[in-house]
């Protein structure tokens, strides 16, 4: 009883041997042994290489031999068997059996020495020869990718190449430059657009009514839209295993920076995680103890109108010193007293309103991406603590958004120093107060901002009295050219 063992394959000549020829040829021999066909296993273009690859029916051959079911089995050519040393050990553990080998080049008998020697040089061969294939593959997609030659399967959107076009009668042809002019500016444009905070479904939709199709001409979902944009193509980069290893010739699609703070976002976000909430002081108050800017998280408990409490945080994985922290709502409510009083004093709003009307737009702008980057950061500090993410991928994750952090702040601080002057009109407080109730987190950020002039807003650490009830007085002012520190008491 010999079992026949097939595996999709290319001859000598490069011609696919497909398994109904293999097993036609193998039922040959069985006759030539003088055995009858025990069951046909095929494992159809599977690699008998590969040690992650799992080949059901070279399994199920293994435990028809262990029990018996099968005298041997028959193959095409033992290559296709066995390319591993390891799966042949195996098979060897049945040799004491009198267990035949066959193929059309010749048999074997597995409790022969000799033959057991023969097949283990043979598999040898068989594995060197794959190795060798193995090596030649990576070794001429390196070189392609070092000059900057991407490996894909088929056309990108966004790039040339040639795909079935309206009116073709189904021949693929060259994608006319009209064509891939609409879909990079879609591409830059979408970049754009998310990292602004539009989401993938929001242009996933706006990508199919302009009539704009993928690649392979289908609709655009979100899952697509992330694929498209995540492409380290789009900033002409050529990446293997995560490692940028060439740059593509040309002008980019994107630019580099805004693909590297894309890839940060996105690599900071949790799948299944609610969009993080906006934090009207986050990026602008400090820390009383160290001066890092505090960000906002959730935090024990509820709040009477039975949303989340949450508060405002020195964070350690931000390089903080993690000392202080407060009830954002209780700092808030100070902030929105401190705006009030500030903007409708006449002994600063003149010099308070100048600077607003200079500097406002893009400082509100800055700080605001400030606050991007922050809880980006922070994100992927809490992906790195539940070890969603290696450290590995943090650094490359983090390098951009440290950059721009960098970048950013020095910018804010360049815009509010100073005391522009000029009379202009006093803000009515109750006006000021209306302005800020109504007002999203980032706009009573322009609001903070404007108030503070060229000052510093910081939050001091709680005092040891064993009072759980806020103190106002540790929200308070300070010179950007002094040390911060708390006050003494």
């Amino acid at each position: 009883m010999l079992d026949s063992y097939a595996r999709l394959s290319r001859n000598v000549s490069g011609e696919l041997e497909k398994v109904e020829e293999q097993h036609a040829d193998n039922q040959q021999v069985i006759e030539r042994l003088g055995g009858v066909l025990g069951v046909e296993l095929t494992d159809d273009d599977l690699s008998a290489w590969k040690p992650s690859v799992r080949r059901p029916d070279w399994e199920r051959l293994l435990a028809r031999l262990a029990s018996g079911e099968a005298d041997g089995a028959v193959v095409w050519h033992v290559d296709r068997l066995l390319r591993l040393p390891r799966d042949l050990e195996r098979l060897l553990e049945f040799s004491d059996r009198g267990l035949t080998l066959g193929c059309a080049h010749g048999q074997w008998d597995l409790a022969d020495p000799n033959d057991r020697f023969i097949l283990r040089v043979e598999v040898a061969h068989a594995c060197r020869s794959s190795d060798d294939a193995s090596r030649r593959i990576r070794r001429r997609f390196e070189t392609l990718r070092r000059n900057g030659v991407a490996h894909a399967g088929g056309r990108s959107f966004g790039f040339p190449g040639r795909e079935r076009m309206p009116g073709a009668d189904g021949a693929r042809v060259e994608v006319p430059a009209e064509v891939l002019v609409a879909e990079q500016a879609a591409i830059r444009d979408a970049t754009a657009a998310v990292l602004a905070g539009a989401s993938f479904t929001s242009v996933a939709a706006e990508w199919n009514l302009a009539g704009l199709p993928t690649a392979g001409g289908k609709v655009w979902t979100p899952v697509l839209v992330r694929e498209v944009l995540s492409r380290p193509r789009n900033a002409g980069l050529v990446e293997h295993d995560g490692v940028v290893v060439g740059q593509m010739p040309g002008e980019p699609i994107v630019d580099r920076g805004d693909f590297q703070r894309l890839r940060a976002m996105l690599s900071g976000r949790r799948r299944g995680r609610p969009p993080g909430e906006r934090y009207t002081a986050s990026g602008v108050l400090r820390c009383g103890l160290c001066g890092r800017g505090l960000n906002g998280r959730p935090h024990a408990g509820t709040y009477p109108d039975g949303s989340p409490r949450r508060q405002y945080h020195c964070n350690k994985r931000s390089r903080g010193c993690g000392g202080v922290a407060a009830d954002v709502r209780a700092v808030d409510r100070e902030l929105r007293s401190f705006v009030m009083r500030r903007l409708s004093d006449p002994r600063h709003a003149a010099a308070v309103a100048a600077a607003r009307a200079r500097v406002a737009d893009r400082l509100t702008a800055v700080v605001t991406e400030i606050a991007d980057c922050e809880a980006i950061g922070e994100a992927l500090a809490d992906r790195l603590g539940r070890r969603e993410i290696t450290l590995a991928a943090f650094d490359k994750a983090n390098q951009p958004i440290a950059a721009d952090l960098a970048r950013l702040r020095a910018e804010r601080d360049s815009l509010a120093v100073g005391e522009p002057a000029g009379p202009v009109a006093v803000l009515d407080a109750a006006t000021v107060g209306a302005q800020w109730d109504a007002a999203e987190p980032a706009e009573r950020r322009g609001l903070l901002v404007a108030a503070l002039g060229s000052l510093h807003l910081v939050l001091d650490p709680a005092p040891k009295d064993g009072r759980r009830v806020f103190n106002p007085a540790r929200v308070r002012l300070a010179d950007p050219n002094t040390t911060l520190a708390a006050p003494a008491g």
